[in-house]
């Protein structure tokens, strides 16, 4: 799953917050240098995606897009996902999207001390481009694995790749894609809450533990 499902699977705490983001940049046993419930975040980002990566009902929607992107097929699914539960938000949440993705940008904003230096260029871009609430649309989804192809293109600069040229695809398999979704994400949720059974089942972000947004300008 890609950054707002992990952020909608937290339990809505700061520190939980930030530590489900945490988890791609954080590797092996370097999460003990975080607070505990940062590290518990981090832990339930790997539990989430290692359940994800083997479910036979993701392995479904990889198995529609990988004729022609290959082993890219998950880091595009994982975006689409996001575009889906961003653009049937009221469906799963409370809480508004641009009242979470608000909260979740002031969060991270007020948590950079803690990033790895990584992270924290990654998530200050997430935040000024405004990325969460922009997984809704489509141009959002566009500019999001644009994005990642020219990551790895630094990294893999003999074979660049143009994941956003997906889009075409994605909206052609839209129908079958969100109902791939619809059959995975609610085991994705019971999944979050019985790992961490002590925590308030999955309602985006509590109100009560909401920062208080301050007016641009």
């Amino acid at each position: 799953m890609n950054y707002l499902a992990h952020l909608y699977l937290s339990d809505g705490t700061p520190h939980s917050l930030l530590g489900n983001l945490l988890g791609d940049f954080v590797k092996g046993n370097n999460l003990i240098r975080f607070p505990e419930a940062v590290q518990r975040g981090i832990r339930l980002h790997r539990q989430v995606d290692s359940f994800t990566d083997s479910h036979p009902v993701v392995q479904r929607a990889i198995t529609r897009i990988s004729p022609r992107w290959g082993w890219f097929s998950g880091i595009i699914l994982d975006v689409w996902f996001d575009h889906i539960l961003a653009a049937n938000w009221d469906r799963h949440s409370r809480v508004s999207l641009r009242a979470f993705t608000d909260e979740v940008n002031q969060i991270l904003m007020s948590h950079t001390h803690l990033m790895p230096d990584d992270a924290r260029e990654r998530l200050t871009c997430v935040v000024r481009n405004d990325r969460l609430f922009s997984y809704a649309r489509l141009d959002g989804i566009f500019a999001a694995l644009k994005s990642i192809s020219e990551r790895i293109r630094e990294r893999m600069p003999r074979k660049p790749v143009y994941l956003e040229d997906a889009i075409p695809d994605l909206c052609a398999l839209q129908d079958d894609l969100a109902a791939d979704f619809d059959d995975f994400f609610p085991e994705l949720v019971a999944f979050a809450n019985g790992w961490r059974p002590d925590a308030a089942p999955v309602v985006a972000v509590n109100p009560s533990l909401a920062v208080p947004v301050v007016p641009a300008g």
